[in-house]
């Protein structure tokens, strides 16, 4: 059973996914439409597409929820004052007699304070108003950003316990934070900003609905599962057509745009084509139903061809290498199919945004495991 909490409890609603230029497929191709299969008893498809100017817009949701103040740490280091706290539970992961010093500087960022702790440390609460960067390399048990508090990262942190963000992490570039512990996303993605890496697990917000449309942490969503109104969508985003315009430039490499954004309409007849053809089994694994199209969305794009050799080649090697970079993921891996329900599509591009695209991608899983949908089952 999916989870689906009212909109209502959400402080804010995040804009997002503004101007678009329409692109509709011409005839039945892409992912969904002619998702193609290798030749022991596989299919492959392609055809053409047009383009027209249009417009997108949507909305995502941003939650509010509490962090309970009693995790499996014995002190926490507030930025409000250079005194610690000491809690009600002793961590066994973390030294507390670890040394930890606070400096002030006021050639980086104003209102700055900067830890650099010994090798271990329990805790931090970054309270609202209150920003705080860590330097140093170092094992951590619990971190705590509240709204309006900015923790930034410029080393490598273990992470032993749990990192609660509902203010701003920024995780600046050849900064990691890895380790056994959680990173609990209480908002949206969109409160991680990160240009290192991340491989500590990540826990994601409930599914939230708006107006018949599914989000988690700010990420629309749309899949076997979750499906779009009728009348969702009007054209592909910019976003989208800037990200592989520049993956263009920057490859050498053709990468054209074959199929964009399809509506409720033009998805029905597709899925209905592909049952004609092949028994409705079949074209469940290569094609969409009504409503349940990631192109309906207008954040998804097939890319220069839709055989499944296109991962062979040197652009669709370099596609799924890179993408991330430009703020896109590989929508269905490989050797998920289990999961996402469609077979493998080298050539089928989702956008995120740069920072949760690499988090999707450092996390090696797709999109359903990443935002734990499984596990909410």
């Amino acid at each position: 059973m999916k989870k689906i909490i009212s909109a209502a409890v959400f402080v804010a609603l995040m804009s997002s996914l503004c101007g678009c230029s329409e692109q509709t497929a011409g005839g039945f191709n892409d992912d969904e439409s002619s998702g193609s299969i290798e030749s022991s008893g596989q299919i492959a498809s392609t055809t053409s597409s047009s383009s027209a100017q249009s417009t997108i817009s949507s909305s995502s949701a941003e939650s509010s929820s509490q962090v309970a103040s009693s995790q499996s740490s014995s002190s926490v280091i507030s930025t409000a004052s250079s005194s610690s706290t000491e809690s009600s539970k002793s961590s066994s992961k973390v030294a507390s007699s670890a040394p930890i010093s606070k400096t002030s500087s006021s050639t980086s960022k104003p209102n700055v304070d900067y830890i650099t702790p010994g090798e271990d440390f329990d805790g931090i609460t970054v309270s609202n108003g209150k920003a705080v960067g860590i330097n140093e390399n170092a094992a951590c048990n619990e971190i705590i950003i509240e709204k309006g508090g900015v923790l930034t990262v410029n080393g490598k942190i273990e992470l032993l316990g749990d990192l609660y963000v509902e203010g701003k992490l920024e995780v600046s570039e050849n900064a990691e934070i890895y380790g056994d512990g959680v990173i609990h996303v209480v908002n949206s993605f969109d409160d991680i900003d990160c240009k290192g890496t991340v491989t500590a697990k990540i826990d994601a917000p409930e599914p939230v609905e708006i107006d018949g449309v599914t989000y988690v942490g700010g990420i629309l969503l749309v899949n076997k599962e979750y499906s779009l109104p009728k009348t969702y969508g009007s054209g592909l985003s910019d976003k989208v057509t800037e990200a592989v315009r520049e993956m263009r430039k920057d490859s050498g490499f053709s990468m054209q745009i074959i199929s964009g954004y399809r509506s409720y309409a033009t998805q029905q007849a597709t899925f209905a084509n592909w049952c004609a053809r092949y028994g409705e089994a079949t074209a469940r694994t290569l094609s969409a139903e009504p409503g349940h199209s990631e192109h309906q969305t207008g954040l998804a794009a097939d890319i220069t061809s839709i055989y499944t050799v296109y991962a062979d080649t040197e652009e669709g090697k370099w596609l799924a290498e890179n993408c991330y970079k430009y703020g896109c993921i590989i929508r269905y891996p490989k050797g998920k199919t289990d999961i996402t329900g469609y077979i493998y599509e080298p050539w089928h591009i989702r956008y995120l945004g740069k920072s949760t695209a690499k988090l999707v991608h450092d996390s090696g899983l797709c999109l359903e495991e990443f935002l734990q949908l499984d596990a909410r089952e």
